[in-house]
């Protein structure tokens, strides 16, 4: 369930900074315009500019960079150059605001109605930096991590997984990937960004996390969380415990296939379980599964834009 509120909106941009946020938006729109499509959060007011409420957790971008995005009572992301960019400034898209990060590049963060966090920088020129911290304020005992195989997640002291970033990328203004990596120093995300002398600007990187977090059990009691865009079936354990922000919500026996044992875990047959991002399998009689990070739902195969959620 997604709740979202509407207030006047608390401030008015110089003429500067809607010009930087009209081009900052029209690059997302460019690059991934389901994102902006889909932003959820419309809440303005008392140093909030935007916020939304999914599924009872609340998301919540400020009007001062310098205080970072709430993603639920437990985690904060703090944003890069927080100190030295602009206030949120609003954009032509409810629900999307713009960091002026004064450098040659600005912040862009996005609530999506699945509860995505999408935290677009678009990079303006080769003048902007190629570095872009994202400092973590984890709940006590919790800590930012990353595996062997790249998966960034903040993760409780017994393992539970409060929230996943999805791979890093980044693509220029013609649509080509641009060599982009996380690194991590204590609970700080960083995003890399290797632009070059051939790069054509803007570039579009986004880290994004979502309030849905899933743990593969295995049947000898070891277990593993899942990065976004892999698919839930993978996990050919006992079972897989769903989070969303910590707090385990739902425990789903598997066969040894990865298959649900229950059918109707997830409300209906065709409600596959997956995450990611994209339109990528089909089960069931006319429907495809819409793989979203974190968050599942399915479309009709004839009318694609009737999209119903499916969280289980």
């Amino acid at each position: 369930m997604c709740t979202v509120g509407l207030l006047s909106v608390g401030f008015a941009p110089a003429d500067s900074a809607a010009v930087n946020s009209a081009d900052a938006v029209g690059a997302i729109q460019a690059t991934t315009p389901v994102t902006v499509a889909a932003a959820a959060g419309m809440a303005t007011g008392d140093g909030v500019a935007v916020e939304a409420t999914i599924d009872d957790v609340r998301l919540s971008i400020p009007t001062d960079a310098a205080d970072g995005i709430e993603l639920g009572e437990k985690i904060q992301i703090g944003l890069p150059f927080a100190a030295q960019a602009g206030d949120a400034t609003a954009s032509s898209i409810a629900g999307v605001v713009v960091y002026d990060n004064h450098n040659g590049s600005s912040t862009v963060p996005v609530i999506t109605e699945d509860g995505i966090l999408q935290i677009h920088t678009v990079i303006a020129n080769a003048d902007a930096p190629q570095r872009y911290d994202y400092p973590i304020d984890p709940p006590a005992g919790a800590s930012l991590v990353q595996s062997p195989d790249g998966v960034v997640a903040v993760v409780t002291a017994n393992g539970a997984p409060l929230t996943v970033f999805g791979d890093a990328w980044a693509k220029d203004a013609n649509g080509d990937p641009v060599p982009t990596h996380y690194e991590v120093n204590g609970n700080t995300l960083t995003q890399v960004v290797e632009t070059t002398e051939k790069t054509a600007f803007p570039v579009v990187a986004d880290p994004s996390t979502g309030v849905y977090s899933y743990n593969c059990v295995l049947q000898n009691g070891s277990s593993y969380f899942l990065q976004p865009g892999t698919a839930l079936n993978t996990c050919k354990g006992s079972y897989l415990q769903k989070y969303i922000n910590g707090t385990k919500v739902q425990t789903i026996a598997l066969t040894g296939y990865g298959t649900p044992a229950n059918p109707q875990a997830f409300g209906t047959p065709e409600c596959y379980i997956a995450i990611g991002v994209g339109v990528a399998t089909v089960y069931g009689p006319g429907w495809l599964v819409r793989f979203l990070s974190g968050a599942i739902g399915y479309v009709a195969s004839q009318g694609l834009p009737n999209i119903t959620a499916c969280r289980g």
